[in-house]
């Protein structure tokens, strides 16, 4: 038997999330026969980096945590020991380590690029970007930047104290809290933007902590409907049927990402190593999996735009 492992927030501030991506490697561990050890990192990389050793030495297939801080802190420990990790919880922040680091997620610099092909067709001249804290931000904005410069969109950052007159659009993208408020803020400006766009509009709870959700865009990893044909594992209809069993309700991306990582996993088969998980190209109930092995890259999955309308998170067409 499989026994693999993943030290995750079950508890702290990751903890809606890391308790989701721990149901989907349950999923996946109750689908593939598997023993799965899931230990909690409490949302703090120096609980991860006191937890970690003990676990990677009692299992043959180690998943990573949840958010780029944590995911950073576990690669840099996979790589000193040696280890195989499968990411499937950070996206941004030094984590293409070829040979090391199987990154499930599309890269945070190409978060925003649906959003500003969209803005391209709406022919917005004008993009600002808010991002309070934290290097996954950065990297969505800094994508951002690039993809608006190819198209000839004028971006810049938002200044709250000096904000923009005339028409302009917003991308936030922080943390989840962060984003909530700087959505409700931009739009009680005399001069709001006309479109918006956050990170944490992809998360379903988002409709019940913003001030108002009506045609925010959200990017994200998944949602449903983005996923036709599968490959390897549950496809959405049964994926969604045995969530809603076993945990209720529907899954955030957080999970189905986890659980595509069990499924690449063992797609590569007993003791995987790096160059048969690089030789991969299947689709899961996420989406795409294909790594450069060069350099360590997802280069299958894309990011998913979505825009909430009268109370649901659709897919934006």
């Amino acid at each position: 038997m499989i026994r693999a492992g993943a030290c995750l927030s079950l508890t702290g501030r990751f903890a809606p999330f890391g308790t989701q991506a721990a149901n989907g490697l349950r999923l996946w561990a109750a689908e593939a026969g598997a023993e799965l050890v899931v230990v909690d990192d409490e949302s703090e990389p120096t609980v991860l980096e006191a937890r970690l050793p003990e676990l990677a030495a009692n299992v043959d297939l180690l998943f990573g945590p949840y958010s780029t801080i944590l995911a950073r802190a576990a690669a840099a420990f996979a790589q000193r020991r040696g280890l195989l990790l499968f990411n499937h919880g950070g996206s941004g922040g030094r984590l293409n380590i070829p040979g090391c680091v199987v990154n499930i997620l599309t890269p945070a610099d190409r978060y925003a690029s649906p959003f500003v092909a969209h803005l391209a067709k709406s022919c917005s001249g004008r993009l600002f970007t808010y991002c309070e804290i934290g290097q996954f931000g950065r990297q969505v904005t800094a994508g951002a930047g690039r993809d608006a410069r190819a198209v000839a969109i004028a971006i810049d950052q938002l200044d709250f104290d000096a904000p923009p007159d005339g028409e302009w659009d917003l991308l936030s993208a922080g943390v989840y809290e962060d984003d909530v408020a700087v959505v409700n803020r931009a739009r009680a400006l005399p001069n709001p933007p006309r479109l918006v766009c956050s990170v944490a509009a992809g998360v379903a709870s988002f409709a019940d902590d913003v001030d108002n959700a009506e045609g925010v865009f959200g990017v994200g990893q998944w949602t449903p409907g983005a996923v036709g044909v599968v490959e390897a594992g549950m496809d959405e209809r049964e994926f969604l049927r045995v969530w809603e069993e076993r945990f209720g309700g529907v899954p955030d991306y957080p999970g189905v990402q986890a659980y595509a990582a069990g499924v690449i996993a063992a797609a590569a088969g007993p003791g995987p190593h790096w160059d048969t998980v690089a030789a991969l190209d299947l689709t899961t109930v996420f989406g795409r999996f294909r790594i450069d092995a060069a350099i360590g890259e997802q280069t299958g999955h894309t990011a998913v735009l979505t825009r909430w309308r009268d109370g649901r998170s659709l897919i934006a067409r």
